[in-house]
């Protein structure tokens, strides 16, 4: 494998199933079981059912004008027939106290421990989640995989974003957020149709893989460079630039 070139400056890093891993199906059916159950006092259980619904559904249809968190907000507020601010203070009070009962289901993922204490000494490294948390869960879940969140220079969240992977635009959005240029960074994930999208705007990308070999994922004309291989097979490429 030849060296990267140009070098890599900067690391972006996934975070679900690439730092931190989770039993996803009781994840999911006691995240929305306590949602719903919380969520029925301020209009019922048919209300609550729309209200996580329409979440959802915000996030697939992004606006260059509002973030994520306005869009859910208003969504939300217009459910419950309420002002945005009483719609901020339900849905923080009721995310905060539901989020950190579900640490069970969480677990840090083989070697991304390590690979971060090698790497933070030698690169700035930035958290690309997928922006749909605020910051306070995005930390908490950092925590459960083992690592220090002040480890990243900063993070992708729902109040700074106005998009959500797999669009290219959420890509785009943090070169200019953070002032990177694409050819100085280096994405590492784990999922090809969230991560791999990177590559049309010019970022290299690393989806971490249990086990080997090193190889190079193939793509289109035009598309910047992919691999997959272990932590190991990572921080080996990047000593070798």
């Amino acid at each position: 494998m030849l060296p990267l070139h140009p070098p890599v400056t900067h690391l972006l890093f996934d975070l679900d199933g690439t730092l931190v891993g989770n039993r996803n199906f009781p994840l999911s059916f006691e995240f929305i079981q306590r949602s719903l159950r919380a969520l029925r006092k301020y209009g019922g259980w048919i209300r609550a059912v729309r209200a996580l619904a329409a979440i959802q559904k915000e996030f697939r249809v992004p606006s260059s004008d509002l973030t994520n968190d306005q869009r859910v907000l208003r969504r939300f507020a217009a459910i419950f027939k309420i002002d945005d601010e009483e719609a901020r203070k339900i849905l923080r009070e009721n995310l905060f106290f539901i989020f950190p009962k579900l640490e069970r289901h969480f677990f840090p993922m083989p070697g991304s421990g390590p690979f971060i204490d090698w790497a933070r000494g030698r690169f700035p490294l930035f958290l690309a989640t997928n922006p749909v948390w605020p910051p306070e869960i995005i930390e908490l879940r950092v925590r459960w995989a083992g690592i220090d969140p002040a480890s990243f220079t900063g993070m992708s969240h729902v109040r700074r974003m106005h998009f959500c992977k797999p669009r290219r635009e959420y890509y785009e959005e943090i070169l200019e957020q953070e002032g990177l240029n694409e050819d100085q960074c280096l994405l590492i994930g784990n999922d090809l149709k969230m991560d791999l999208p990177a590559t049309e705007v010019g970022i290299r990308v690393f989806i971490v893989v249990p086990q080997g070999p090193l190889r190079e994922i193939q793509r289109p004309a035009g598309h910047a460079l992919a691999w997959s291989g272990t932590y190991t097979d990572l921080r080996d490429l990047l000593e070798q630039q």
